[in-house]
């Protein structure tokens, strides 16, 4: 399993809507960097306050992604 880290939070306009939305941006352990709608992320509580969001890995699509630092 990889980890990312939370690095900041960012705010764009949505393309399609042109409504703000917030990015939350992480630092993959591959080097590369990446957002994530934050709303999204909010759905996808850990069962703990203390444990990481894991999720399906960006960059290796059978993988795990644990995120690190919300």
């Amino acid at each position: 399993m990889t980890q990312a880290n939370f690095v900041k939070e960012v705010v764009v306009t949505d393309p399609d809507s042109k409504a703000e939305v917030e990015l939350s941006v992480f630092k993959h352990s591959n080097s590369a960097m990446f957002a994530m709608d934050s709303s999204w992320l909010e759905q996808c509580p850990p069962e703990d306050d203390e444990d990481p969001i894991v999720i399906r890995d960006l960059f290796e699509p059978e993988g795990q992604l644990m995120l690190f630092g919300l």
